[in-house]
C-alpha cells in the first residue's frame, strides 16, 4: 500500500464535500421546480418537504465533519508549532492563555 502525501486525506474529504454541495444544489433545484407545479397535491408537497429536509440534514452532517476536520488540523498544527517554539525559546509559554 502506498503512503499518502500530507494533506491527501484532507483533499479527498474536501473534494467529497464539494461533490455533496453540488449534488445538494442540483437536487434542491429539482425540488424547487417541482414545487412550482400547479397541480401538486398536499401529499406531494409534504414529500418535497421531507426530501428537502433530508438533503439539508445530510449536507449539515457533512459540513460538521469538514468543520471538525479543519479545526482538528488547525489545533494539532498550532500545538506542534507552539511546542517547537517553546523548546527553542524557553521563555515562551508552552501553553496558551485562556
Amino acid at each position: 500500500m502506498s503512503e499518502q502525501r500530507p494533506g491527501e486525506g484532507t483533499r479527498i474529504v474536501l473534494r467529497s464535500f464539494g461533490v455533496m454541495v453540488t449534488t445538494f444544489e442540483e437536487q434542491m433545484t429539482q425540488l424547487l421546480e417541482r414545487a412550482q407545479l400547479s397541480d401538486m397535491t398536499s401529499e406531494e408537497a409534504l414529500e418535497l418537504a421531507v426530501q428537502a429536509l433530508a438533503l439539508s440534514a445530510r449536507l449539515s452532517r457533512r459540513l460538521r465533519e469538514v468543520n471538525d476536520l479543519v479545526l482538528s488540523l488547525q489545533e494539532r498544527s498550532l500545538g506542534e508549532l507552539r511546542a517547537h517554539l517553546a523548546q527553542r525559546f524557553p521563555a515562551m509559554p508552552a501553553e496558551p492563555e485562556e
